[in-house]
């Protein structure tokens, strides 16, 4: 298991598979913008990531939602 901590790194940081590190407009804490295509776009901070024997699983332990106004 993997643990990626977002918050961690500076802002404007580009991570070529998450994306570009930004600071989240709810918390103020750094993160990457993910806009799923199921589901309400939200401020990712902190994933964990398992390869498992039929591919990897990635899931968030931190995040903020973004629901649109």
């Amino acid at each position: 298991m993997i643990v990626e901590d977002f918050t961690s790194l500076q802002r404007g940081f580009e991570d070529p598979l998450e994306g570009r590190v930004e600071t989240c407009p709810r918390c103020g804490r750094n993160g990457i913008e993910e806009h799923p295509q199921c589901g309400d776009p939200y401020f990712l901070h902190i994933q964990a990531s398992s390869v498992l024997s039929d591919g990897m699983i990635c899931e968030p332990i931190d995040r903020c939602e973004l629901r649109p106004n």
